[in-house]
């Protein structure tokens, strides 16, 4: 049960603004039915990982819904932390199949 309570928690907080942002971002159209696939691809993707993994998406999701003006003297790309977002989400996996 909190297994399912945690991955709801990650697929509507961190998974809808990912997917949302990623389409936005690489000009595709959105609907919801994307955006939801989209959002339980990086659900599952970030299930059973560390709290260091989670949190640091989560960081990094709070950076990118920062409005640039807001980051001050840091001059960071929105698109950038995106690919950096999806970045850090994916790559586990990838280590992962290639190390097996």
């Amino acid at each position: 049960m909190k297994f399912v309570l945690y991955a709801l928690i990650l697929f509507l907080s961190v998974g809808i603004m990912l997917a949302r942002e990623a389409l936005v971002r690489f000009g595709l159209e959105t609907n919801y039915l994307l955006i939801a696939l989209i959002a339980l691809a990086f659900t599952a993707l970030l299930a059973r990982r560390s709290v260091l993994l989670i949190s640091l998406v989560v960081v990094l999701c709070v950076a990118v819904n920062v409005p640039p003006e807001a980051l001050g003297s840091f001059r960071i790309d929105q698109d950038i932390l995106v690919a950096a977002l999806i970045a850090v989400i994916v790559l586990p996996v990838v280590h992962r199949l290639l190390v097996s």
